[in-house]
């Protein structure tokens, strides 16, 4: 599904929403799947951009142990861990139509 991605967290921190419409958002093919993840040893639900518009293939780390938090009429946010080299993270993404 191509939407509008804005990830709601910096290193696991969490974007006051009042700067959340300043950060430029990913477009992008968004799909869930369960995979084995060798960082976590198991088998897992992941989210990732499969075609980004505009930006590097893998332009934001996968979400691992991802689910769908919340939809209404703004969009939906994924939630789960990124993992950012060595350190894992929560992360939200904050996904809309244009």
């Amino acid at each position: 599904m191509y939407v509008l991605i804005t990830p709601r967290r910096q290193m696991g921190v969490a974007v006051p929403k009042d700067q959340l419409s300043r950060i430029p958002p990913f477009k992008g093919d968004v799909q869930i799947v369960e995979s084995q993840c060798s960082a976590l040893g198991r088998i897992t639900r992941e989210a990732f951009i499969l075609n980004s518009v505009g930006h590097a293939r893998d332009a934001l780390p996968r979400l691992l142990d991802a689910s769908v938090t919340s939809m209404g009429t703004q969009g939906l946010i994924i939630s789960g861990i990124e993992q950012v080299e060595e350190a894992f993270y929560f992360q939200s993404w904050w996904c809309r139509f244009e």
